[in-house]
């Protein structure tokens, strides 16, 4: 399909542009030297012009006769194919080469009133009348003792000069119609080489990833337009890659998650029906059922609000409210986790109250989603501290702990959904989800999210509009 399309499409471009150049070309080369050709002929009878003026002087001052005078005129006359006349200073031809006698008339023409007053003249099919083809006419004044007293007219036809030149013109065409050619198959080829089949594996590679086969890669290495193109398709090639591997994680990860509560859940309740757990204890294990149904709803949640925020389909309730408050609230929330794992939380806030704009459940969500992660990450007896603070027009929210960094190869993949980095941080059977909806969320905002880890542990920090 491409060589019908693109390939036809440049060759045809190619061949108008090549058609037209060398066609500008061939008549300009073709003009200028009929031209050049019409130049040289006219320099040509000039010189045999001035020749003749010393024939003339000759016969003027009878040291010639006129049959003398007649005959060197033929000679010349046979020498350059031209028909010669000369012109008595009233217009009067009493000379003529061979094929003129017998016009013997006077001449009252504009181009003999030019040369008698001393003026050489190259006129183009001149005396129609007289000729039955066209004519290069040159005048050339004869001067006696310094005075104009004859002209000299030589006609060459300019047919001669036609006649030669169609050689030419056919070298000039024929060469034009091989370098048209030649050109095409040079195009051909560098246009097959460096553009076609490249694009041509690039289409081939896509297909087979389409398929499924995302190992496939575009081997092409160029420092051109296609080579950034080549790079950027396997760039998109590996991303689509780590898509997919994160997609088929993701769905291990969602059937686990929701396997081991359901598989829980199904057991307690059997027990409970067929007997086996006693009705003393139905109470214990009601609440264990109710919790993995919490977590099971959570989940699903996750999961909707995700693909919700990523159709651009999720709503935002905006207003203004005390971020430092929802802080307060949200610390006190994660008491028991925080005592249980003997956590000390320094919680720094700038000023008593902070008036931000926006949707306060969705800053829940996320400032949530980063204090949880950061209790689930730190080692017992760790620390956290959560903190605000004021850059130019914005709040600046801030989730620190202590423990272990996140590696620097999954810093770049965190906030991708579905990713779970390593394993051993991750102990608390976390999706991937929650990071990816708090970017979501704040992107949602307008603005912006970020991560810093490293030996001294690992801060997320989100900024809003301060009111």
């Amino acid at each position: 399909m491409m060589k019908k399309s693109l390939f036809t499409k440049l060759i045809t471009t190619y061949f108008v542009i090549l058609v037209i150049s060398y066609s500008l070309v061939a008549v300009f080369l073709s003009q200028w030297f009929y031209n050049y050709s019409i130049n040289e002929k006219a320099s040509t009878l000039i010189k045999q012009g001035v020749i003749i003026n010393d024939v003339v002087a000759d016969y003027l001052h009878k040291r010639i006769s006129k049959e003398k005078l007649q005959s060197q005129l033929t000679v010349i006359d046979k020498l350059l194919n031209a028909r010669i006349w000369v012109v008595d200073k009233y217009g009067y031809v009493y000379g003529y080469s061979g094929d003129s006698k017998g016009y013997e008339k006077q001449i009252t023409s504009k181009e003999f009133d030019e040369v008698i007053n001393g003026s050489i003249t190259i006129k183009r099919e001149s005396f129609r009348e007289v000729f039955s083809e066209p004519m290069l006419t040159i005048g050339v004044p004869i001067f006696v003792d310094g005075s104009v007293l004859s002209a000299v007219f030589l006609h060459a036809p300019l047919s001669e000069i036609q006649y030669a030149l169609k050689k030419v013109y056919l070298v000039i065409w024929i060469a034009g119609f091989f370098a048209t050619i030649i050109s095409l198959f040079i195009i051909y080829y560098i246009s097959e080489r460096i553009l076609i089949k490249p694009l041509s594996k690039i289409n081939e590679t896509a297909k087979a990833i389409s398929k499924g086969e995302f190992e496939q890669r575009v081997d092409i290495k160029s420092d051109d337009e296609i080579g950034t193109l080549a790079s950027s398709f396997n760039y998109m090639a590996d991303t689509l890659k780590n898509l997919e591997n994160m997609r088929r994680s993701f769905i291990a990860d969602v059937s686990h998650e929701l396997r081991s509560p359901m598989t829980s859940i199904n057991g307690f309740i059997s027990g409970m029906i067929d007997g086996t757990i006693p009705h003393d204890k139905w109470l214990k294990y009601l609440e264990v059922v109710h919790d993995e149904i919490k977590r099971l709803i959570r989940l699903i949640n996750d999961l909707l609000d995700l693909a919700s925020m990523e159709s651009g389909e999720l709503s935002l309730r905006i207003g203004t409210f005390d971020m430092n408050e929802l802080i307060r609230q949200r610390v006190i929330k994660f008491e028991d986790k925080i005592n249980k794992k003997k956590i000390e939380v320094s919680v720094i806030l700038y000023d008593k109250k902070i008036k931000v704009k926006g949707d306060r459940d969705r800053i829940d969500q996320v400032l949530t989603n980063l204090m949880d992660n950061a209790i689930k990450f730190v080692n017992e007896g760790g620390k956290i501290e959560v903190k605000t603070e004021i850059k130019d027009d914005r709040v600046l929210v801030s989730v620190f702990n202590n423990g272990p960094p996140i590696p620097k190869d999954d810093i770049k993949y965190i906030w991708d959904r579905f990713h779970k980095g390593d394993k051993s941080r991750t102990k608390g059977g976390g999706t991937g989800l929650g990071l990816s909806i708090a970017r979501q969320i704040i992107n949602r905002h307008n603005q912006t999210i970020w991560v810093e880890s490293g030996e001294k542990g690992t801060k997320f920090t989100f900024t809003l509009e301060i009111v």
